[in-house]
């Protein structure tokens, strides 16, 4: 399961207003547990405190800590030789720490967040343990996803994991894919914002999401092909949350054939042909789309592999880049120049490599032939979310 960190958990709505003021190197810190600390700590007498395990995120007042450097100082070293992930501290008592408090939980890698002394405890707590559960959740659906998408995926399986995922899906769905996308080197990047993201879907009860290979995948549902003309209203939910993501949009399908809008969406936002606003129909990505409908064939799965093998077992026996530039050359337009330039490498030994790569595989006769025996590996490969 993804671990929950610091960083996603003041990414929470509850914790709209609560101010980070030290330890911002400790926000990637596990968190495993929530728990409270307002008694006071006595370090001679270690029975004072109860002892935890580490990665807790703690709550305290620190109402001992008035006109107490040296307490609030002894109590940070407590807290780091426990581990914990973080220390939240509700300001009805201070609304600072001294600066060697803070020093010190730069040191030890601790974040300290200020929060309303008015956000009760309970809802910090119950916040934190909904989004674990979202993310077990999450985890348990992408393996779902993937079985439902395999080609050993039987029919009666399918229903069974479609009722799985959301038993009150509508009869109709179209998927939603969204990827970040590094637009320097046009490689996939996380996706940010995943937690409300995630939160969010969970108030719509036809509706479901889930992480995906490198994304963020929504299965939006509807009584009737009539609901969704347009999915206008479904595109700017998705924008206000990732407002820098690229949207694969599948046509509107049966409930039964989710698995091949899930595939369409996903080949559409891997397809590079979205618009300036980062949109792309699966409709609208041309020759790739015929390719959703034989991906589970096991005749193309067999092609694929005699072209993608020797190409990837060269480069790990000689580390020569070859897929790289292969993709490249393709993203490129096919033109050496800007693959050299693209790469930083000379023309001459773009020219190199793509030879060596016709050593390697079947590709027909002509420079033609090879073109397109490229670029349909390269296709199949952002199908299969390799690029």
């Amino acid at each position: 399961m993804k671990d929950i960190t610091v960083l996603d958990v003041l990414h929470l709505p509850i914790m709209a207003n609560a101010e980070l003021k030290a330890g911002q190197n400790g926000l990637s810190n596990i968190v495993s547990y929530v728990n409270v600390l307002d008694n006071y700590y006595d370090e001679t007498d270690a029975e004072s405190t109860p002892i935890n395990y580490g990665q807790n995120f703690y709550l305290t007042s620190m109402a001992y800590g008035v006109n107490n450097e040296s307490y609030i100082n002894t109590l940070i070293r407590h807290f780091a030789d426990l581990k914990v992930s973080a220390v939240c501290i509700i300001d009805e008592y201070l609304k600072e720490l001294p600066d060697s408090s803070y020093e010190l939980a730069d040191k030890y890698k601790i974040p300290i967040i200020f929060i309303d002394c008015n956000t009760p405890y309970a809802l910090i707590i119950s916040s934190i343990m909904e989004l674990k559960l979202s993310y077990q959740e999450s985890e348990l659906h992408e393996n779902l996803v993937h079985e439902l998408v395999s080609s050993q995926c039987q029919e009666e399986r399918k229903s069974e994991i479609i009722s799985l995922l959301n038993k009150n899906f509508h009869s109709h769905i179209r998927t939603f894919y969204c990827v970040n996308t590094d637009l320097s080197s046009n490689k996939i990047t996380a996706i940010s914002n995943e937690v409300y993201l995630l939160n969010k879907i969970r108030e719509n009860k036809f509706i479901s999401g889930c992480h995906y290979k490198k994304g963020m995948l929504i299965i939006w549902s509807y009584l009737t092909t009539a609901d969704n003309l347009s999915c206008e209203e479904e595109i700017q939910f998705i924008r206000r949350i990732l407002p820098n993501a690229v949207i694969g949009i599948s046509e509107l399908l049966p409930l039964k054939r989710m698995d091949e809008a899930i595939v369409q969406a996903s080949m559409a936002s891997l397809s590079g042909a979205h618009d300036i606003n980062g949109i792309v129909y699966f409709k609208d990505i041309g020759l790739s789309k015929f390719l959703v409908k034989l991906i589970t064939n096991p005749f193309l799965e067999e092609y694929f592999n005699e072209l993608y093998t020797p190409i990837a077992e060269h480069d790990e026996k000689y580390h020569s880049n070859l897929m790289d530039t292969m993709v490249a050359f393709i993203e490129c337009d096919l033109d050496h120049v800007r693959t050299g330039k693209c790469l930083h490498i000379h023309v001459n030994t773009v020219r190199y490599r793509l030879n060596k790569i016709r050593e390697l595989i079947p590709y027909g006769r002509s420079s033609l032939d090879f073109n397109q025996t490229l670029y349909f590996l390269y296709k199949i490969m952002k199908m299969k979310a390799f690029v």
